[in-house]
Protein backbone atom coordinates (compact mmCIF):
# COMPACT_ATOMS: atom_id res chain seq x y z
CA UNK A 1 0.00 0.00 0.00
CA UNK A 2 1.27 3.39 -0.33
CA UNK A 3 1.88 5.97 1.60
CA UNK A 4 -0.56 9.07 2.41
CA UNK A 5 1.18 12.59 0.90
CA UNK A 6 0.77 15.49 -0.90
CA UNK A 7 -1.22 15.13 -4.54
CA UNK A 8 1.04 15.80 -6.94
CA UNK A 9 -0.92 18.28 -8.98
CA UNK A 10 -2.20 20.45 -6.29
CA UNK A 11 0.88 20.96 -4.49
CA UNK A 12 2.73 21.91 -7.88
CA UNK A 13 0.38 24.58 -8.26
CA UNK A 14 0.16 25.86 -4.82
CA UNK A 15 3.89 26.47 -5.01
CA UNK A 16 3.91 28.23 -8.30
CA UNK A 17 1.12 30.53 -7.16
CA UNK A 18 3.23 31.45 -4.33
CA UNK A 19 6.45 31.95 -6.65
CA UNK A 20 4.43 33.31 -9.32
CA UNK A 21 5.25 36.82 -8.01
CA UNK A 22 7.68 38.48 -5.35
CA UNK A 23 5.83 39.86 -2.38
CA UNK A 24 2.66 39.33 -3.90
CA UNK A 25 -0.91 38.57 -1.79
CA UNK A 26 -0.32 35.03 -2.34
CA UNK A 27 3.19 35.42 -0.47
CA UNK A 28 1.76 37.00 2.01
CA UNK A 29 -1.13 34.86 3.09
CA UNK A 30 1.31 32.16 2.88
CA UNK A 31 3.56 33.93 5.47
CA UNK A 32 0.26 35.04 7.55
CA UNK A 33 -1.04 31.00 7.58
CA UNK A 34 2.81 30.16 8.58
CA UNK A 35 3.05 32.75 11.96
CA UNK A 36 0.44 29.91 13.39
CA UNK A 37 0.88 26.19 14.25
CA UNK A 38 -3.03 25.89 14.30
CA UNK A 39 -3.86 27.74 11.66
CA UNK A 40 -1.41 26.96 9.07
CA UNK A 41 -2.70 23.19 8.40
CA UNK A 42 -6.35 24.00 8.00
CA UNK A 43 -4.97 26.43 5.29
CA UNK A 44 -3.09 23.77 3.25
CA UNK A 45 -5.60 21.14 3.36
CA UNK A 46 -7.72 23.87 2.35
CA UNK A 47 -5.63 23.94 -0.72
CA UNK A 48 -3.90 20.77 -1.28
CA UNK A 49 -5.54 17.18 -2.22
CA UNK A 50 -3.91 14.21 0.16
CA UNK A 51 -3.34 11.24 -1.76
CA UNK A 52 -4.97 8.45 0.87
CA UNK A 53 -2.24 5.98 1.89
CA UNK A 54 -0.64 4.56 4.57
CA UNK A 55 0.80 6.87 7.64
CA UNK A 56 4.10 6.23 9.04
CA UNK A 57 4.67 7.01 12.21
CA UNK A 58 5.84 10.65 13.57
CA UNK A 59 8.61 12.10 16.08
CA UNK A 60 7.27 11.19 19.85
CA UNK A 61 9.02 14.26 21.15
CA UNK A 62 8.77 18.26 19.63
CA UNK A 63 11.59 19.79 18.26
CA UNK A 64 12.95 23.45 18.90
CA UNK A 65 13.77 25.02 16.10
CA UNK A 66 17.31 24.55 16.06
CA UNK A 67 17.15 20.98 16.41
CA UNK A 68 14.38 21.31 12.92
CA UNK A 69 16.51 22.95 10.77
CA UNK A 70 19.94 20.41 11.79
CA UNK A 71 18.52 17.38 13.66
CA UNK A 72 20.99 16.41 15.91
CA UNK A 73 22.76 12.69 14.99
CA UNK A 74 20.68 11.24 17.46
CA UNK A 75 17.28 12.47 15.86
CA UNK A 76 18.67 11.91 12.30
CA UNK A 77 19.08 8.11 13.16
CA UNK A 78 15.59 7.67 15.05
CA UNK A 79 14.07 9.66 11.56
CA UNK A 80 16.10 6.55 9.42
CA UNK A 81 15.73 3.81 11.40
CA UNK A 82 11.26 4.51 12.00
CA UNK A 83 11.14 5.47 8.44
CA UNK A 84 13.45 2.70 7.25
CA UNK A 85 10.49 0.98 5.19
CA UNK A 86 10.37 3.74 2.14
CA UNK A 87 11.65 3.38 -0.79
CA UNK A 88 14.36 5.47 -2.30
CA UNK A 89 11.64 6.35 -4.85
CA UNK A 90 9.35 7.86 -1.65
CA UNK A 91 12.06 9.69 -0.05
CA UNK A 92 12.77 11.65 -3.09
CA UNK A 93 9.33 13.02 -3.97
CA UNK A 94 8.50 16.45 -2.53
CA UNK A 95 4.83 15.74 -2.03
CA UNK A 96 6.01 12.48 0.52
CA UNK A 97 7.97 15.08 2.87
CA UNK A 98 5.66 17.96 2.35
CA UNK A 99 2.98 15.74 4.01
CA UNK A 100 4.99 14.44 6.71
CA UNK A 101 6.32 18.17 7.35
CA UNK A 102 2.63 19.47 7.99
CA UNK A 103 1.47 16.09 9.96
CA UNK A 104 4.58 17.29 12.58
CA UNK A 105 2.84 20.59 12.40
CA UNK A 106 0.01 18.84 13.15
CA UNK A 107 0.69 16.67 15.99
CA UNK A 108 2.38 19.76 17.73
CA UNK A 109 6.26 18.23 17.06
CA UNK A 110 7.49 21.38 15.29
CA UNK A 111 6.16 24.93 14.81
CA UNK A 112 4.78 25.85 11.85
CA UNK A 113 6.95 29.02 11.85
CA UNK A 114 9.89 26.91 12.22
CA UNK A 115 9.67 26.58 8.16
CA UNK A 116 10.98 30.69 7.75
CA UNK A 117 13.70 30.58 10.02
CA UNK A 118 17.64 31.37 8.26
CA UNK A 119 20.40 28.93 8.06
CA UNK A 120 22.54 30.57 11.11
CA UNK A 121 21.60 31.62 14.69
CA UNK A 122 20.19 34.69 13.81
CA UNK A 123 16.68 35.68 14.18
CA UNK A 124 13.94 32.96 14.29
CA UNK A 125 10.55 32.41 11.62
CA UNK A 126 8.28 33.91 13.70
CA UNK A 127 10.44 37.35 13.57
CA UNK A 128 11.60 36.71 10.28
CA UNK A 129 7.88 36.40 9.36
CA UNK A 130 6.81 39.30 11.35
CA UNK A 131 9.41 41.42 10.07
CA UNK A 132 8.91 41.16 5.95
CA UNK A 133 5.31 40.99 6.52
CA UNK A 134 5.99 44.73 8.80
CA UNK A 135 8.59 45.97 6.52
CA UNK A 136 7.62 44.43 3.46
CA UNK A 137 11.09 42.90 2.58
CA UNK A 138 12.40 39.40 2.40
CA UNK A 139 9.05 38.28 1.32
CA UNK A 140 9.95 36.26 -1.59
CA UNK A 141 13.05 34.83 0.03
CA UNK A 142 11.18 33.73 3.09
CA UNK A 143 8.66 32.31 0.95
CA UNK A 144 11.11 30.14 -0.71
CA UNK A 145 12.81 29.22 2.30
CA UNK A 146 9.68 27.94 3.83
CA UNK A 147 8.84 25.51 0.58
CA UNK A 148 12.45 24.48 0.84
CA UNK A 149 12.25 23.42 4.48
CA UNK A 150 8.60 21.78 4.17
CA UNK A 151 9.40 19.39 1.27
CA UNK A 152 12.54 21.14 -1.10
CA UNK A 153 11.61 23.45 -3.60
CA UNK A 154 11.95 21.59 -7.69
CA UNK A 155 11.82 25.00 -9.45
CA UNK A 156 14.55 26.38 -8.04
CA UNK A 157 16.64 23.81 -7.09
CA UNK A 158 15.92 21.10 -9.07
CA UNK A 159 15.76 17.63 -7.53
CA UNK A 160 18.43 17.86 -5.44
CA UNK A 161 16.40 20.45 -3.20
CA UNK A 162 14.77 17.80 -1.36
CA UNK A 163 17.65 16.33 -0.28
CA UNK A 164 19.52 18.88 0.74
CA UNK A 165 16.47 21.82 2.31
CA UNK A 166 14.39 19.85 3.51
CA UNK A 167 15.29 18.68 6.85
CA UNK A 168 13.53 15.50 7.73
CA UNK A 169 14.72 14.20 3.82
CA UNK A 170 18.36 15.35 4.21
CA UNK A 171 18.34 13.55 7.61
CA UNK A 172 16.87 10.41 6.04
CA UNK A 173 18.93 10.49 2.98
CA UNK A 174 22.34 10.44 5.20
CA UNK A 175 21.38 7.78 7.29
CA UNK A 176 19.95 5.61 4.01
CA UNK A 177 23.82 6.12 2.15
CA UNK A 178 25.54 5.59 5.27
CA UNK A 179 24.42 2.38 5.56
CA UNK A 180 24.70 1.35 2.20
CA UNK A 181 28.39 2.45 2.69
CA UNK A 182 28.94 0.38 5.59
CA UNK A 183 27.21 -2.64 4.34
CA UNK A 184 28.87 -2.83 1.49
CA UNK A 185 32.70 -1.57 2.49
CA UNK A 186 35.09 -2.19 6.09
CA UNK A 187 34.61 1.88 6.44
CA UNK A 188 33.39 2.35 10.39
CA UNK A 189 30.00 4.03 10.39
CA UNK A 190 30.94 7.32 12.70
CA UNK A 191 33.58 7.84 10.11
CA UNK A 192 30.83 7.65 7.01
CA UNK A 193 28.86 9.91 8.98
CA UNK A 194 31.59 12.29 9.71
CA UNK A 195 32.31 12.48 5.65
CA UNK A 196 28.55 13.21 5.03
CA UNK A 197 28.02 15.95 7.89
CA UNK A 198 31.18 18.03 7.14
CA UNK A 199 28.96 21.15 5.78
CA UNK A 200 25.97 21.49 4.17
CA UNK A 201 27.85 22.46 1.10
CA UNK A 202 30.16 19.61 1.08
CA UNK A 203 26.95 17.59 1.55
CA UNK A 204 25.44 19.19 -1.27
CA UNK A 205 28.19 17.88 -3.79
CA UNK A 206 28.07 14.01 -2.42
CA UNK A 207 24.24 14.65 -3.48
CA UNK A 208 25.54 14.89 -7.22
CA UNK A 209 26.00 11.37 -6.92
CA UNK A 210 22.67 10.22 -5.91
CA UNK A 211 20.77 13.07 -8.36
CA UNK A 212 23.40 12.43 -11.63
CA UNK A 213 22.56 11.38 -14.89
CA UNK A 214 26.03 9.94 -15.48
CA UNK A 215 25.37 7.02 -15.55
CA UNK A 216 28.85 6.42 -13.67
CA UNK A 217 28.65 9.24 -10.76
CA UNK A 218 25.10 7.68 -10.41
CA UNK A 219 26.61 4.13 -9.94
CA UNK A 220 25.99 3.17 -6.42
CA UNK A 221 29.57 0.93 -6.07
CA UNK A 222 30.87 4.01 -7.34
CA UNK A 223 29.24 6.41 -4.92
CA UNK A 224 30.03 3.66 -2.05
CA UNK A 225 33.96 3.68 -2.99
CA UNK A 226 34.28 7.31 -2.94
CA UNK A 227 32.76 7.82 0.42
CA UNK A 228 34.93 4.96 1.81
CA UNK A 229 38.05 6.29 0.38
CA UNK A 230 37.28 9.59 1.82
CA UNK A 231 36.26 8.07 5.35
CA UNK A 232 39.99 6.87 5.25
CA UNK A 233 41.36 10.77 5.92
CA UNK A 234 38.39 12.22 7.67
CA UNK A 235 40.41 12.04 11.11
CA UNK A 236 43.29 13.09 8.96
CA UNK A 237 44.21 17.04 9.67
CA UNK A 238 47.13 17.10 6.84
CA UNK A 239 44.07 15.99 4.40
CA UNK A 240 41.75 18.89 5.84
CA UNK A 241 41.50 20.23 2.45
CA UNK A 242 39.98 17.09 0.71
CA UNK A 243 36.56 18.10 2.41
CA UNK A 244 35.90 21.64 0.50
CA UNK A 245 33.58 20.91 -1.99
CA UNK A 246 36.01 22.14 -4.89
CA UNK A 247 37.90 19.52 -4.24
CA UNK A 248 35.24 17.42 -3.87
CA UNK A 249 34.19 18.55 -7.34
CA UNK A 250 37.89 18.23 -8.91
CA UNK A 251 37.83 14.50 -7.67
CA UNK A 252 33.92 13.77 -9.52
CA UNK A 253 35.79 14.81 -12.46
CA UNK A 254 38.77 12.65 -12.76
CA UNK A 255 36.50 9.81 -12.13
CA UNK A 256 34.16 11.19 -15.06
CA UNK A 257 37.69 11.24 -17.27
CA UNK A 258 38.66 8.31 -16.20
CA UNK A 259 35.25 6.40 -16.99
CA UNK A 260 35.35 7.57 -20.34
CA UNK A 261 37.61 4.75 -21.19
CA UNK A 262 37.23 2.69 -18.10
CA UNK A 263 34.18 1.19 -16.39
CA UNK A 264 34.53 1.37 -13.24
CA UNK A 265 31.57 0.28 -11.95
CA UNK A 266 32.79 -3.55 -13.10
CA UNK A 267 35.16 -3.95 -10.66
CA UNK A 268 34.30 -5.11 -7.12
CA UNK A 269 33.78 -2.10 -4.44
CA UNK A 270 36.80 -1.99 -3.18
CA UNK A 271 38.99 -1.90 -5.83
CA UNK A 272 37.00 0.53 -7.43
CA UNK A 273 38.02 2.59 -4.00
CA UNK A 274 41.99 1.59 -4.28
CA UNK A 275 41.58 3.22 -7.58
CA UNK A 276 39.80 6.55 -6.52
CA UNK A 277 42.20 6.96 -3.24
CA UNK A 278 45.17 6.55 -5.75
CA UNK A 279 45.19 8.13 -8.63
CA UNK A 280 42.35 10.74 -7.64
CA UNK A 281 42.18 11.92 -4.31
CA UNK A 282 45.88 11.49 -3.39
CA UNK A 283 46.56 13.26 -6.99
CA UNK A 284 44.30 16.47 -6.01
CA UNK A 285 46.00 19.45 -4.27
CA UNK A 286 44.72 22.18 -1.97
Amino acid sequence: MPYAEFEDASYTELRKNILKAKGSNEQREFLDALRSSSRFPDWIRARIKIEQGESLPILEEPLTESEFKEPPKSTEKWIFDTWESISPANASRVTFWGFMTLRHVEKGRIKSFYLAANGGAQAGGLERIDRALKEGKDIDIIARTALRRMSGLPEARGNRSVYVNCPFARAWWRRYIAQEVREQSDAEMIDIIKVLTVSQSYWEGLINLVVSRNSVLGDAKVRTALIWALSDFINDEDKHYLFHEKILGRIQRLIGIRSAWQELGVFPVKEIKEIIKKEFILSVQP
